[in-house]
């Protein structure tokens, strides 16, 4: 833990009581540890009254500060680490990080058992393009169908899209609806997972907005399936999202009737055959691929 991470902590809290259950430390602790920071600096960091703690206007400076060092304390543990381990870093989005990733990474680290698996969110579109293209990424989960220059794609897996809906729904019945059907008519949950899409589906989700019908931006797949779940409105979700849905749940994945799919490759730099770690895990990713594909009975 950085020095100044208690501080960090108590200024986002507000409170000693908070930021101690956050860092696992007692509350006297904290105070001690916060007393003993201001001593040693000569200021006044907080000021303490019944709402909790409160950044003084130096304290506030410093605080700026502090997340400067601890981003590099971090940053450094991160570094010594990679020199004393190899580390492999891969860009994940949710489905495939839940669906194929666990057993990946048991066989990958008894391959390479002094080799650090990482796996990195991403959380932005371009992230995995980015990531790769600026080497802090060594290969990453790519769900667009045009391959960025000066890199290659390995396919994967083609995902269909399905329409989510409430159980109550009058489209829950259906065995297959058109986007006609769809654009234009429901309250729309657009999600944030996946980062590139087929014009078709580019034209739907176009539709939804041009009708003021994007109601709720989710961050990933089962969030918006718990939205759908309420009633909120309808949802896109990918095939590999569809075990996220729990029996419990009162809602419908309807397939569309032309199937609008995601297609799904592992982005790699040029040369990525030639490196052993990432020949390794795209050998132990197609076969959990091809595992997955007949357990699921899907294309």
């Amino acid at each position: 833990m950085g020095k100044y991470l208690p501080v960090i902590v108590t200024a986002d809290c507000g409170s000693l009581t908070r930021a101690g259950e956050v860092l696992g430390y007692a509350q006297p602790n904290m105070g001690h540890i916060i007393t003993r920071c201001e001593e040693e600096l000569g200021v006044k960091i907080f000021t303490r009254n019944q709402r909790g703690m409160t950044l003084t206007e130096t304290g506030e400076k410093l605080v700026k500060i502090m997340r400067q060092i601890d981003g590099m304390e971090y940053y450094l543990q991160e570094t010594a680490k990679r020199l004393r381990k190899a580390l492999f870093r891969v860009g994940v989005f949710q489905s495939v990080a839940t669906q194929w990733m666990p057993q990946i990474v048991g066989e990958f680290c008894q391959e390479h058992p002094d080799t650090v698996l990482q796996m990195e969110y991403l959380g932005r579109y371009l992230d995995d393009e980015l990531g790769v293209r600026e080497s802090w990424l060594d290969c990453s989960f790519f769900s667009g169908s045009n391959v960025p220059t000066g890199m290659q794609c390995f396919p994967l897996f083609q995902d269909p899209y399905y329409l989510l809906v409430h159980a109550d729904c009058p489209l829950a019945s259906r065995m297959a609806v058109s986007m006609e059907e769809v654009a234009g008519q429901y309250p729309y949950i657009h999600t944030n997972e996946d980062f590139d899409w087929d014009e078709s589906y580019t034209q739907l989700r176009k539709q939804f907005m041009a009708h003021d019908l994007v109601k709720i931006y989710s961050p990933e797949n089962s969030t918006a399936i718990a939205l759908v779940a309420q009633g909120v409105g309808v949802s896109i979700i990918p095939g590999l999202s569809l075990d996220h849905i729990s029996p419990e749940q009162p809602v419908r994945a309807i397939p569309f009737q032309e199937p609008v799919c995601r297609s799904i490759s592992l982005l790699c730099p040029n040369d990525a055959k030639n490196t052993a770690l990432t020949a390794t895990f795209l050998r132990l990713l197609q076969k959990r691929v091809d595992e997955w594909t007949q357990e699921h009975g899907r294309p």
